[in-house]
């Protein structure tokens, strides 16, 4: 297959684990607080569910706003608008479908893991889609449009997966596993608990200093 198709069939596998997981969450679950900063797991559902179901248009006006207002009041304003909906519009919502590119794939992956994490869900990600976000996290455009300052929170560090064939950057080793390293570079300082090596302690530090 060629990238595009690639990635649109790591789209739509996503995109289906991502609904499951909503399918799955009780009434309580809902409530629980994520590992995104003052959001519930029902937040983060509604912010999964406008990004890949906006255009990129869409997306980096929001990025403006972002800029302009702030991070965290453009997402409540986001939350506001859309978190209405009873649970079940909400999954029928985030289950139609969506926009196909490597940022939604993106953060559907690591919104999952926002909310599976504190729920103690644990999920194994296929390889090739989570060593194609690692990838896109650490470009200059992801670190824009997918992960803000990931970069910056990675800059001089050899980050090394020991559960896949994953590694990047020169530097003090970070290792852990991809998924750990993954929430480590998006900023979930939890994460950090699960690496090793000499450089985790600049992660940490990095990290501690947003």
């Amino acid at each position: 297959m060629d990238d595009d198709s690639t990635l649109r069939s790591e789209f739509e596998a996503e995109h289906t684990d991502f609904v499951a997981l909503t399918q799955l969450l009780t009434a309580d679950q809902w409530a629980e607080p994520s590992l995104c900063m003052g959001w519930t797991v029902r937040d983060v559902v509604v912010h999964a569910a406008w990004h890949i179901h906006r255009d990129r248009k869409a997306v980096v006006g929001f990025l403006l706003k972002s800029a302009i207002s702030g991070s965290a009041k453009a997402g409540a304003n986001q939350i506001a608008r859309d978190g209405d909906r009873s649970n079940d519009s909400l999954i029928e919502w985030v289950a139609s479908p969506g926009h196909c590119d490597q940022v939604n794939l993106g953060e559907m992956m690591i919104h999952q893991q926002d909310i599976r994490r504190p729920l103690g869900l644990n999920r194994e990600i296929p390889e090739d889609r989570l060593t194609r976000i690692l990838e896109i996290s650490l470009t200059r455009s992801g670190s824009m449009t997918l992960v803000p300052a990931s970069r910056k929170i990675s800059q001089g560090l050899h980050l090394v997966a020991t559960d896949i064939d994953w590694s990047s950057g020169q530097g003090e080793d970070v290792r852990g596993t991809g998924k750990a390293l993954l929430m480590a570079v998006t900023g979930r300082r939890g994460a950090v608990d699960d690496l090793a090596g000499s450089g985790a302690e600049v992660l940490a530090n990095r990290m501690a200093s947003r």
